[in-house]
Parts: structure tokens; C-alpha cells; sequence
């Protein structure tokens, strides 16, 4: 007569500890789910965001007039996108190097960067710190523009892989905008993945 409630306690017991044993996977497949659908739904927004500035850039936007900052800005509301905020936006004009322009440099047989696509120009908007380009950071001049001579011959001023993602032709310009969001809020320890979104579109 007593066996049966003895049984039904041993099986919750069974029960208690395989439902604590399940929570050491479970736990951290909630956790990750959670963190990047997050940043998935951030990526999203960022897609927007680069999507608009490119097409304003490609269509001769300034962004070192303020007003053009201030533009920026608030397509990006939400995103604090400030010196010292956690978003950054880097705007990049990258070219192909032929042999026409080394030798109008007088580059010669020491062009560095013939066949290579190379920065012309690149600005910066929000946290400068944040704002890095996937494909490099040229050197550049006051109004932040490359010159002809770095253009050609200068290692730095190649956009690293970029012929990669989008080969150029002669006399092509592509027009790039990266966004990099930090997301330190969605960082888990142990976790991969950088703490940040980054996304980029090109025309």
C-alpha cells in the first residue's frame, strides 16, 4: 500500500534534477537566442541607416558641412551617434589605380597600388574611435582627401580587399558607408563575437 507514494516521490526527484541539469543548456541557448536577436534587429535598423547616407553621399552630399553631420545624425536617432557616444559612421570614396595613374604620378615600375582599389577620400561622423573602416584608414590630408602620389604609391591608402567584394573598372567610383555600433550591453562573457554591430552599403 505505501510503495505507490514512495514511487511518485523518487520520479519528482528524478524530475527536480533533470530539470536543473537541462537548465545548464538551456540557460545560455535563452541567453545567446536573446543577445543576437538583438543585434539582428539592430543590424536591421543599421541597414537603413548606411542604405540612406549612401544614396545621399552618392548623390553629392558633403559630410563635412555640419548641416550634413546634423543630417546624419538624425536618420541615426536612437543609435548615439556622438564624439562619445557608441555608434560611428565612416564615409569612404575608393577608386581603381591603373597604369595611367602611376605614370601621371611618376610612379613608374614603384606604383604600390596599380590594380588596387585606393581611398580618395574618407570622413568620419560620431565616435571617431568607433568609426573604423573594414577596409583600412588612408592617410589624408586636412580637407580628408588622399592625394594622387598616396593614391598610387602609398601602401596605406589601398582599400584593403576591397576589389574582392566589388571589382572596379577604370574610371569607376565606389561610394561607401560603414556603420559599427558597439553593443557592450549585449555582451556575454564566454560568448563569441565581437561586442558590436557593424554594416555597410556601397554604390
Amino acid at each position: 500500500m505505501f510503495t505507490k507514494p514512495d514511487s511518485k516521490r523518487r520520479r519528482s526527484g528524478v524530475a527536480v534534477v533533470e530539470f536543473s541539469l537541462s537548465l545548464l543548456f538551456l540557460s545560455p541557448l535563452m541567453l545567446g537566442t536573446l543577445v543576437f536577436g538583438f543585434r539582428i534587429v539592430k543590424d536591421v535598423q543599421m541597414q537603413q541607416i548606411v542604405r540612406d547616407l549612401g544614396h545621399m553621399y552618392l548623390r553629392g552630399a558633403d559630410f563635412r558641412n555640419p548641416a550634413m553631420v546634423n543630417v546624419a545624425k538624425t536618420l541615426a536617432q536612437g543609435m548615439d551617434l556622438t564624439s562619445t557616444g557608441k555608434s560611428g559612421v565612416v564615409v569612404s570614396k575608393i577608386r581603381l589605380i591603373t597604369e595611367a595613374d602611376c605614370v601621371a604620378t611618376g610612379s613608374g615600375t614603384n606604383c604600390t597600388n596599380k590594380n588596387q582599389g585606393a581611398f580618395m577620400e574618407q570622413l568620419k561622423i560620431g565616435n571617431t574611435g568607433v568609426a573604423v573602416s573594414e577596409f583600412g584608414t588612408p592617410p589624408l590630408e586636412a580637407n580628408f582627401t588622399v592625394t594622387e602620389y598616396n593614391q598610387a604609391r602609398t601602401l596605406a591608402a589601398r582599400a584593403s580587399g576591397f576589389m574582392t567584394v566589388l571589382p572596379l573598372k577604370d574610371g569607376e567610383i565606389a561610394f561607401v558607408v560603414e556603420m559599427i555600433n558597439q553593443t557592450p550591453d549585449l555582451n556575454i562573457p564566454g560568448f563569441p563575437g565581437r561586442p558590436e554591430v557593424y554594416a555597410r552599403s556601397i554604390f
